[in-house]
């Protein structure tokens, strides 16, 4: 079920239960048991259901799966995310790449290149 945007191709609802859908833009989703491709609104509410890419202003998952989440604030309860970019998490999610592992490796590759840019200098004036 879909309410159209008068004004514009965008949906101001958009539910799906037991279903898939392979592209969803709309204002407020609501997904039940279902799977969705990309997925695009302000805000999702899912339960038991998986997604491969979203972008959401908010987004409240509940036993469910998605490949990569783009959220400002995210409520996640038993949900499995491959890689979540967000700044506010609420709840039980289990990431594979988070903000907060991205920037131990960029911290990482930082602080190796700079040791592996020394270690050369280092031999450079040794071996002069």
């Amino acid at each position: 079920m879909a309410e159209f945007d008068p004004r514009g191709t965008r949906a101001r609802f958009a539910g799906i239960r037991r279903d898939y859908a392979q592209a969803v833009q709309a204002e407020e989703v609501s997904i039940e048991q279902g799977a969705v491709a990309q997925l695009e609104a302000e805000a999702v509410s899912m339960e038991q259901s998986a997604v491969a890419a979203m972008r959401t202003e908010r987004a409240t998952l509940r036993d469910s799966a998605a490949a990569v989440v783009a959220t400002k604030s995210a409520a996640l309860d038993g949900t499995y995310v491959g890689v979540l970019a967000s700044p506010v998490v609420r709840g039980e999610v289990h990431t594979w790449f988070d903000l907060r592992t991205a920037f131990a490796v960029g911290l990482g590759l930082a602080v190796g290149s700079f040791a592996l840019s020394l270690g050369r200098g280092m031999l450079r004036s040794l071996f002069r």
